[in-house]
């Protein structure tokens, strides 16, 4: 099976009130279109180059999956329907690079989920 490498950009306020449900939605959708999910993790929150949807922040969160090709058709369609979704991009990983990038994540990911444990915390002590 194919992997693919998935980058969406999440709605700032709304992943700001709840991670783990805008996350969830994300993981959702890739596995309502038959994918199954390798790895997971938050890559960065920051300003926009432009606006998006009227949003002018972003979350960047970085998925690896495996997919059949006619599920990608599905998945995307689903993304542009989303309120959560501000964009994605899907790219399919070279095959001898993969195993590497999945355990990379993997292991980055560990301080992704940290920092999400983290933030109900730091926004209720601020």
């Amino acid at each position: 099976m194919v992997v693919y490498e998935g980058m969406f950009i999440l709605d700032a306020g709304k992943y700001g009130r709840d991670p783990g449900a805008v996350t969830q939605q994300v993981s959702d959708l890739i596995t309502g279109s038959g994918g199954t999910l390798l790895a997971a993790r938050l890559w960065d929150e920051r300003k926009l180059a432009y606006p998006i949807k009227g949003q002018k922040k972003g979350v960047y969160w970085l998925t690896y999956f495996t997919m059949p090709a006619d599920g990608l058709v599905t998945l995307e369609r689903q993304c542009e329907i989303s309120d959560e979704i501000l964009r994605k991009l899907v790219l399919r990983v070279d095959d001898r690079i993969a195993d590497a990038l999945v355990q990379h994540a993997l292991s980055s990911g560990e301080a992704g989920k940290k920092a999400i444990a983290e933030a109900p915390a730091a926004a209720a002590s601020s």
